[in-house]
Formats: C-alpha cells, structure tokens, sequence
C-alpha cells in the first residue's frame, strides 16, 4: 500500500458518510441546489471570462479561437483535471484507470455538448457557416479518443498520443484554414 492511500480512503468514506443521515428526497434536494448554485456561479463569471478572453487575443494578436481553444479548456476542465490528479496520485490500477476514464468522458462530452449546441445556433439562427476546419478537427479528435476509451487497457504511448491530439488538432485547424482553404 502506497504511503497516504489509507488517508485518502479515509477521507473518502468521512466524504460519502456525511451523506448518509440523508433521505432520498433531501439528497436530491441537495444535489439540485449545488447544481443551482453552479449554474448561478457559471452565468455571473462566464461573460467577463468572454470579454478577458477577446482582450487577451487583441492584446498579443491572436485569433480569438486559438485563444479559446488553449485558455477556455483549461478553465473549464479544471475541475476534471484536478480529480483526475487525485486518482492517479494513488498509483493504482484502479486509480490510473479511473483518471483516464473521467478525462475520457470529460472529453467527449464537452466535444459532444459543444458540436450540438453550436451546430443548433448555427441552424436555427440561420447564422453564416465559417468553421468546416475547426467543426472537422472536432470530430475527428473525438472519434479517435472515443476509440482510445473503448479500451481496457491503455498504454503510456496510447496516452501520450492522446494527448498530442491538443497540439495537433490546433495545427490541423491551421492547416485546414491556410493550406486547404476551408472556412
């Protein structure tokens, strides 16, 4: 047993026996007011996280999308990364398994969610179509790591595959725009 993993199970089972003395319903309660409050916490924040994130990009010159696309996960995915972190700090099998399992998951569904809603203002909105190369890049990234997922087991060089797929799906975008020509 690795040193502080018997302190992390602990902290664990105090965590899930707080819960406990809980009833169904006033679980439910809880957890629909901790979604409440994030919701709340997210709609006052993420406009001025918009606006910092536009003036960083006028600031040094760069494309508010390439900017999104390194700043914004980062953010957004904090919370992932974090208890992905915890889990592979205990070096375990099991661990290491449940880190790549939520940053898996955490990845296709954020690629997914952000497809679906961008593609529905896009057509409901009757909005112009400029973004085939980075719409592509999307898909394709998300199909390669949905493949990566459906495997049992994954390799240190599967990893670091995946995740050069950051640094390549942002070259791809710029290839696609200034090699090819798409939109």
């Amino acid at each position: 047993e690795k040193a502080g993993e018997g302190d992390d199970e602990d902290d664990c089972e105090e965590e899930e026996e707080q819960f406990f003395h809980l009833s169904e319903r006033q679980l439910l309660g809880k957890a629909l007011l901790l979604l409440l409050a994030g919701t709340a916490v997210v709609t006052v924040f993420s406009d001025p996280m918009v606006d910092v994130i536009s003036a960083f990009g006028e600031k040094i010159g760069v494309s508010p999308f390439y900017i999104s696309f390194v700043v914004t996960p980062l953010a957004s995915n904090a919370s992932e990364v974090l208890s992905g972190l915890i889990f592979a700090k205990k070096e375990t099998k099991d661990g290491l398994s449940l880190c790549l399992s939520s940053l898996h998951g955490a990845a296709t569904m954020n690629h997914t969610l952000s497809l679906c809603i961008f593609m529905s203002l896009v057509y409901f909105r009757q909005l112009s179509w400029s973004f085939s190369a980075e719409v592509l890049t999307t898909v394709i990234v998300t199909m390669i790591v949905a493949y990566h997922a459906r495997k049992t087991t994954i390799f240190v060089w599967q990893g670091l595959g995946v995740l050069s797929l950051y640094p390549l799906s942002i070259l791809f975008v710029f290839i696609c725009e200034n090699v090819f020509g798409l939109d």
